[in-house]
C-alpha cells in the first residue's frame, strides 16, 4: 500500500544573504554605598549585562529558507543597577535552516547543530568593580559584530526525478505524493525543486522514500542555461536519480542522452533508472520499439493520465532507494543491471552514455 505525504514548497527559497549584528552590551552604573562618615561612600555601581549573539540553528521540519528575512538582530543587555546589580544578559537571536544549509560556506547537516554568526559584546564595568571610593570606571561597551551571512540551501533526497521540460516529472511526483508542483502542458513550468515523500506500508515494515523533482533540463545545464546548474547542485545531494522520458516526443532515446550527459558533465555519476512516461499517447508498437532500443537500462512505462503503471513507478522509486541504501552509492549495479551508470574508455575518457 502506498501512503502519500508532502512537504510543502510553496515558498521556496534556497539562497539567501541576510544582515547580522550581535547585541551591544548594558552600560555599567555608577552607584555609591554610603557606609559611616569615616569611611566615606563605598562604589557599588554592577556591570552591563552581555548582548545576546546571532545563532544559524538547524531545525528538522523546514525545507526551505525565510525568504523575507533580511535582518538578524541580537537583542541588547540592559545596564547595570546600584548595589552591584548587573544588567540582564541579551538573549541569543535565532535564524532557523533546514539541514544541510552552507552558512558562509560552513554546512550544518543536522537539527540542533548551530553557528554563532555575530557575537554580542560584553558589558561595560561599573564603577563598582574598581577599588578606590574615587574609581568611576564608566566606560561604553565595545561596538558588536556586523556581519553578511549567505545562506544556501541543499535538497536531499533519496531520488531525484530529472528528465527533459515537460517531461511528466512534476505531474509524476503529484500522482505519487501530496507535493503540490505546478502541473501545466508547457515547458519550464517547474521552477523551482519540489520534495514529495512516498511511504509504502505492509504489514512488516514501513517505507520511506522522498522524491525531488527539479525544473526540467536542456542541453547546457551544466554550463548555466536555462534553469541548469542552478538547480543541478540540489540533485548532487540526492543518492540516484529516475530519469523521466517522454514516451510521445520526437527523440525520446536523444532526449534521455542529452540530460544524462549534462548531468555528467555536472560530475554527477549516480545509479539511475529510467521511465517512459506518457505512454498513453503512444502506440503500442512504438512503447515496445523505445523499451528495446533502452534494453541496457531498467525501464519502467507509466501515464500518470490514465494510471497506467504508476504502482511500478513507485516500486522502481524504492528499488533505487534500497539499492543505494544495500550496495552504497558507489556500486554502479541496480536490481542486477550493471549499465546503470557512463563508462569510460581505456584511456579513461567517458563514452557517450547512449
Amino acid at each position: 500500500m502506498i501512503r502519500r505525504l508532502s512537504i510543502d514548497a510553496k515558498a521556496f527559497c534556497d539562497r539567501l544573504r541576510l544582515r547580522a549584528r550581535g547585541g551591544r552590551g548594558g552600560r555599567g552604573a555608577v552607584a555609591w554605598d554610603v557606609t559611616n562618615r569615616s569611611r566615606g561612600r563605598k562604589p557599588a555601581g554592577g556591570s552591563g549585562g552581555t548582548g545576546g549573539d546571532v545563532i544559524v540553528r538547524v531545525v528538522a521540519h523546514k525545507d526551505a529558507l525565510d525568504s523575507t528575512r533580511r535582518f538578524a538582530v541580537g537583542e541588547d543587555g540592559t545596564n547595570g543597577g546600584p548595589s552591584m546589580r548587573r544588567g540582564r544578559d541579551g538573549p541569543p537571536t535565532y535564524v532557523d535552516v533546514p539541514p544541510h544549509t552552507a552558512v558562509n560556506g560552513t554546512v550544518l547537516h543536522r537539527p540542533g547543530e548551530e553557528l554563532i554568526v555575530a557575537r554580542g559584546t560584553r558589558g561595560s564595568p561599573g564603577n563598582g568593580v574598581y577599588r578606590g571610593q574615587g574609581a568611576f570606571g564608566l566606560t561604553a561597551s565595545a561596538a558588536p559584530s556586523d556581519v553578511v551571512v549567505d545562506l544556501e540551501m541543499t535538497l536531499a533526497a533519496d531520488v531525484a526525478l530529472v528528465g527533459s521540460p515537460n517531461a511528466g516529472k512534476s505531474s509524476l511526483l503529484k500522482a505519487l505524493s501530496r507535493a503540490e508542483p505546478k502541473v501545466a502542458p508547457y515547458p519550464f513550468t517547474t521552477t523551482h525543486p519540489v520534495i514529495g515523500v512516498v511511504e509504502f506500508e505492509n504489514e512488516s515494515e514501513l517505507d520511506v522514500v522522498r522524491v525531488l523533482d527539479v525544473p526540467g533540463l536542456l542541453e547546457g545545464a551544466a554550463s548555466g542555461k536555462g534553469l541548469g546548474d542552478d538547480f543541478l547542485r540540489h540533485v548532487a545531494r540526492c543518492a540516484s536519480a529516475l530519469h523521466v522520458v517522454d514516451a510521445s516526443c520526437d527523440d525520446p532515446v536523444g532526449d534521455l542522452a542529452t540530460v544524462r550527459g549534462e548531468l555528467l558533465r555536472f560530475g554527477l555519476d549516480m545509479p539511475f533508472r529510467v521511465l517512459l512516461s506518457k505512454s498513453d499517447l503512444v502506440a503500442p508498437e512504438r512503447l515496445s520499439e523505445l523499451e528495446g532500443a533502452l534494453s541496457q537500462y531498467n525501464v519502467s512505462v507509466a501515464s500518470t493520465m490514465s494510471g497506467e503503471g504508476l504502482g511500478e513507478a513507485a516500486l522502481a522509486l524504492r528499488r533505487l532507494a534500497r539499492a543505494v541504501a544495500t550496495r552504497g552509492p558507489s556500486d554502479g549495479r541496480v536490481d542486477g543491471v550493471e549499465a546503470t551508470r557512463s563508462h569510460e574508455d581505456d584511456a579513461g575518457r567517458r563514452r557517450p552514455p547512449l
